[in-house]
């Protein structure tokens, strides 16, 4: 009875404070003192757009004044200034301008969205997801994995779920089969007997390390072996907030110059660095390359 009696005391509090401010709000007069006469007087508030320059007197009225430039009053008032408009932050655009009577409106610019008391960037979907619900200035990404036979490469703010290509329609063979962050990989029997296999290899081996659950300390001193001596001070320390873009940055780096001799010593060098994993999936996507020279038909070793 006492937590019933309660709560409509609550709600009877909050229903007086909702009317009294309506009331506050809407109200056109005010009371006011007259130090001169000893009287209480009624004296009109000033409308929006405008503020009290001097209270009014038994003999006139409140004098009002309208508000400067970039200056506003919203409601009836008797305050003797006019409130400061608003200026949008650096991740906002103006929705609508400050005037006389109403504050500056401002909205997240593209690409961002409100989060309490900021814009925040919106989230961008990783590698095998795709955009479920389009971010706008209020409302963040929503991403969703690529269902089966599709994909998406790339962390992305406008990533989409593309269909895997269908290889054996256009007379070329699966070399590696789709994942939902690569496409099926196909080439010709005259481009894999001519080193084709490699290149298709080196085209996904980056984005390979990046899906791969490996610590991070044991990535680091794997990255670490793959670089010359004046390259291992620009990766940093293990410990850096950034360290995880530096190592694709590195891995990326090495695989662009790497030739295919030294691709194929990659699982050893995993291995050396207790990332058995990796090594065992990298060396099946290896045996599967040099299997394509035969032209052999494809499997999916991913």
């Amino acid at each position: 009875m006492k937590r019933v009696f309660c709560k409509m005391l609550i709600l009877s509090v909050m229903l007086l404070f909702v009317h009294a401010h309506a009331v506050t709000v809407n109200a056109t007069t005010y009371q006011h003192f007259d130090s001169v006469t000893g009287r209480g007087l009624t004296c009109n508030r000033c409308p929006p757009g405008s503020y009290m320059r001097q209270h009014c007197t038994a003999n006139q009225q409140t004098k009002c004044v309208p508000c400067p430039s970039n200056h506003f009053t919203q409601y009836w008032n008797y305050v003797t200034k006019c409130l400061y408009c608003s200026y949008c932050a650096d991740d906002q655009i103006v929705k609508k301008e400050c005037s006389p009577l109403h504050d500056r409106e401002c909205e997240c610019k593209e690409g961002y969205y409100w989060d309490s008391h900021f814009c925040m960037k919106h989230t961008e979907c990783p590698s095998g997801y795709g955009i479920k619900q389009k971010g706008t200035a209020h409302k963040n990404n929503e991403c969703e994995k690529c269902p089966n036979g599709s994909h998406s490469r790339g962390s992305s703010v406008e990533a989409t779920c593309v269909e895997h290509t269908d290889c054996e329609s256009r007379g070329i063979q699966v070399v590696f089969r789709g994942t939902d962050w690569h496409d099926n990989l196909c080439a010709s029997c005259e481009e894999l007997k001519t080193g084709g296999g490699f290149q298709l290899l080196r085209g996904i081996l980056p984005d390979f390390f990046a899906h791969q659950k490996m610590h991070q300390k044991r990535l680091f001193r794997f990255v670490r072996k793959l670089l010359h001596a004046g390259e291992k001070k620009q990766l940093g320390d293990v410990q850096s907030p950034h360290v995880q873009n530096n190592l694709q940055h590195h891995i990326r780096k090495w695989v662009k110059d790497a030739d295919d001799e030294m691709l194929k010593k990659l699982p050893e060098m995993l291995k050396s660095s207790n990332l058995h994993n990796a090594a065992n999936k990298l060396e099946k996507k290896l045996r599967k390359v040099e299997a394509s020279y035969q032209c052999d038909n494809a499997m999916d070793l991913n």
